[in-house]
């Protein structure tokens, strides 16, 4: 770990569970640890690719069930780039209570790992049909075998301390071999950012059993790096918004103007503050947008058009009022946030005047 003053260290995981909206004490413990195993750089390149991601219009949860909350996109960011020693140490897995469970009593057998080879033979008389298939892999690629034509690396994973559903059996942790082909030009896009050793390697294809490698060969049709990933949303944060192109402006406009778990409608303001969670379950309190009028005689679309834009304006405002409300050095994003309103009163300044009469 880092060895950093403690007055340095406090300030920083202040700083960061401020603009994160962490107030409770687990979630600003997992910032410290944050600080302490991958250093301060880290945690704040964290949290800028954090509001970069808001900016555009946020993140949602792996079933769609709704946004995730600023917190909850830190420490996804933070789960996909550490290393396994480095997770065990800033997510510990949660200790069990072995007494809870003596005396249970299993009705079923749980199957094993040796006993699945009986079952497996007794479906193969009826097998099904898979009609779409692709495997994603993350890591570090091995030496690079390069021809005009393709290339080729490999890597190898064991399965270690999977979290599986209860009565699924253990998988061993045998290391498997994968064996990837790219296309030369898949691969000159992030030859030099995979040259950085904190990098990962991101690939994504087709998966299939080589008998004569007794490996799996993955035919990649998308290939990545995390940091050019991480780059490119980024810089998309800082480009200005414009009228032909503005999904931030969008989004936060379509979550004003359509009800959802995040927030009221305009004319419905909720009286029970949500609660707030440890990490990831919490959500931002309501919001109530007034409603601005529209000038009647404005053609549909045209009226359209400025309704969304007022809606997206109403709550950068309060967005802005919000940030400003907190102390000088907590005030992240507002920069941004202003840039962001600006835009929009610009078009709608730009929409007035063109249909005027």
């Amino acid at each position: 770990m880092e060895r950093i003053p403690p007055d340095e260290l406090n300030q920083i995981v202040n700083e960061i569970a401020a603009g994160l909206g962490e107030t409770e004490p687990f979630p600003i413990k997992q910032i410290k640890r944050i600080v302490l195993v991958c250093g301060i750089p880290f945690a704040r390149e964290l949290y800028e690719a954090t509001m970069a991601i808001e900016a555009e219009g946020g993140m949602m949860l792996p079933d769609n069930s709704r946004r995730r909350t600023t917190g909850g996109i830190y420490y996804h960011l933070a789960r996909t780039k550490l290393s396994d020693e480095q997770r065990k140490l800033i997510f510990p897995p949660p200790k069990r209570n072995k007494d809870k469970n003596q005396g249970k009593i299993v009705s079923k057998p749980l199957i094993s790992w040796v006993g699945r080879i009986a079952l497996i033979q007794s479906l193969l008389s009826e097998q099904g049909e898979i009609r779409s298939m692709k495997v994603t892999l993350v890591g570090r690629p091995g030496r690079i075998a390069k021809r005009p034509e393709v290339v080729v690396t490999t890597m190898s994973y064991a399965i270690k301390g999977a979290n599986l559903p209860k009565g699924i059996p253990t998988p061993p942790d045998t290391p498997t071999l994968y064996t990837i082909y790219m296309s030369p030009k898949q691969w000159a896009k992030i030859e030099k950012a995979i040259a950085d050793p904190s990098d990962n390697l991101l690939v994504e294809g087709l998966c299939t059993f080589d008998p004569q490698t007794n490996s799996m060969a993955v035919f990649a049709s998308l290939v990545r790096s995390e940091h050019l990933d991480l780059e490119a949303k980024q810089n998309a944060a800082k480009k200005p918004a414009s009228p032909a192109n503005a999904p931030a402006e969008k989004a936060l406009a379509a979550e004003v103007a359509t009800p959802s778990s995040d927030l009221p409608t305009p004319k419905v303001v909720s009286s029970t503050p949500p609660k707030k969670s440890r990490i990831a379950a919490m959500t931002a309190e309501p919001v109530a947008a007034p409603v601005v009028p529209v000038n009647p005689d404005l053609p549909p679309d045209a009226a359209r058009k400025m309704s969304e834009l007022q809606a997206s304006a109403v709550l950068f405002r309060q967005k802005v009022a919000t940030i400003q409300g907190k102390p000088a050095g907590q005030q992240f994003g507002l920069e941004m946030t202003q840039k962001l309103l600006k835009n929009v009163e610009d078009e709608i300044a730009a929409l007035e005047k063109k249909h005027a009469k």
